[in-house]
C-alpha cells in the first residue's frame, strides 16, 4: 500500500527542486488505502493488527513526505505551481514567516501581541479591519492575517535600514 508513497518520497529526495504532485499520483495513494480498508471486515484479529501497523506506517510516511516538501519549498528553487498541495506549501511558507516575526527582536510587539498594518479589508474571527488599520494581533490572528495576505507586520525602523544595506 505504501509503495506509491515511497516512490514519491524517493523522487522528492532525488531532486533539488520541489517536484509537482499531480492529482493522479495523489489519487493512486488514496486508492490503495481505500482498497485496503474496504476489506477490513474480512480480517481476523491478527490480520487487523497487521493492517493497523501498515496504516500507522503509512501515516508516518505521509508525515515525512509532507515535511520534506515543506522544507524543500523554502529552498531557492521555490514551490511548484502545478501541484495538488500548492495551498498547503504556500501556507507553510507563510507560517515560517509568522514564526520569524514572532521570534524577531525587530518586530514591534506589545503584551505578547504583534503590531500589524492592514493593506486591505480583512476579517479575523469577530474582528473586522479596513485598509490602513494598525492592530495588535495574537500569533494565531497573525497566522490568519498572513494566510489571507491582509497586510504586513510592523517592524522597528532599524530593520528597514538593515534590509536596504543587505540588498
Amino acid at each position: 500500500m505504501s509503495e506509491a508513497l515511497l516512490r514519491l518520497i524517493r523522487e522528492e529526495l532525488s531532486t533539488a527542486k520541489l517536484t509537482p504532485l499531480s492529482q493522479q499520483k495523489y489519487s493512486e495513494i488514496e486508492e490503495h488505502a481505500c482498497r485496503a480498508l474496504m476489506r477490513i471486515h474480512e480480517l481476523d484479529d491478527v490480520g487487523l493488527e497487521v493492517l493497523q501497523g501498515i496504516l500507522r506506517r503509512l501515516l508516518t510516511d505521509l508525515e515525512k513526505y509532507a515535511e520534506i516538501r515543506i522544507l524543500k519549498s523554502r529552498t531557492p528553487s521555490g514551490a511548484v505551481e502545478s501541484t495538488v498541495d500548492k495551498d498547503v506549501i504556500s501556507a507553510a511558507i507563510k507560517l515560517v514567516e509568522v514564526e520569524k516575526h514572532a521570534l524577531s527582536p525587530f518586530t514591534v510587539k506589545h503584551a505578547n501581541r504583534i503590531l500589524y498594518l492592514f493593506t486591505k479589508p480583512c476579517t479575523i474571527g469577530e474582528r473586522r479591519f479596513k485598509r490602513g488599520d494598525v492592530a495588535e494581533l495574537t500569533t494565531t490572528e497573525l497566522i490568519v492575517a498572513s494566510v489571507y495576505e491582509c497586510g504586513r507586520v510592523v517592524e522597528k525602523p532599524i530593520t528597514r535600514t538593515l534590509q536596504a544595506t543587505t540588498q
